[in-house]
């Protein structure tokens, strides 16, 4: 039998229901680190995540093109401060991480193509989705 990992033993926390959750900034970034090592192989680049109040949305994620390096690349990720249980705050991060895999690898790799950028919630936007339901974690246009 495999052993379970640091994110299986996150995401089947006792808490992650409890009620109110309002993220710091330490367990955000603990959280992107898991996310990232587990679900994109550390793919990711870290970008800083942003934690405040927000109105309309639970995370959004800021692309940009880079003009220094002609890349597109993440400026930051945005994630509200209050969410009803941790486990939403834990699968809106990993939807915004898709956006920023969408952004900082696949626009990068479209532009070498003749293609615009992308980032929206296509298919390849929901193939993360068997990736992330190993750990329980749901994959949702809206997040």
């Amino acid at each position: 039998m495999a052993r379970t990992n640091k994110l299986q033993k996150f995401v089947m926390r006792d808490d992650m229901f409890d009620g109110k959750f309002s993220p710091t900034q330490e367990f955000a970034q603990e959280t992107y680190a898991m996310l990232n090592r587990y679900i994109f192989d550390n793919g990711l680049k870290p970008v800083p995540l942003v934690i405040k109040r927000t109105r309309g949305y639970w995370g959004i994620t800021d692309g940009r093109v880079d003009t220094v390096n002609d890349e597109y690349r993440v400026h930051n990720i945005r994630l509200c401060n209050k969410y009803p249980v941790r486990a939403m705050f834990v699968a809106t991060l990993a939807h915004e991480m898709i956006h920023q895999f969408q952004w900082d690898i696949l626009s990068n790799e479209r532009y070498d193509q003749g293609k615009p950028p992308i980032m929206s919630h296509g298919p390849s936007f929901f193939a993360w989705k068997p990736a992330l339901a190993e750990y329980h974690i749901p994959l949702t246009k809206v997040q």
